[in-house]
């Protein structure tokens, strides 16, 4: 059994370092890949509410935001009760 755990320990740094190769690859950074791993979990959460989740600041989170808009990973849009959101 703790050969088994090895060799998945082993797969999933495998796994990591590709991930991390792609990304670097196409200009995305880990916090970025953080706040679309976020919004994959969650569509239509506010910046507000990923903020509170990945405990950044504004700031942070919504230069990460127009970052990724920019680069056609994500797609923003006001809400219609709230436009403020």
């Amino acid at each position: 059994m703790e050969n088994s755990g090895r060799k998945i320990t082993k797969i999933a740094r495998e796994t990591n370092r590709l991930v991390l190769q792609v990304m670097k690859k196409n200009g995305i950074g880990t916090g970025e890949m953080d706040l679309i791993h976020l919004v994959r979990h969650n569509p239509g959460i506010s910046q507000k509410e990923a903020c509170e989740a990945l405990n950044a600041d504004k700031a942070a989170i919504t230069r990460r935001v127009l970052s990724l808009e920019k680069k056609g990973y994500l797609i923003r849009k006001t809400d219609e009760t709230d436009h403020r959101k």
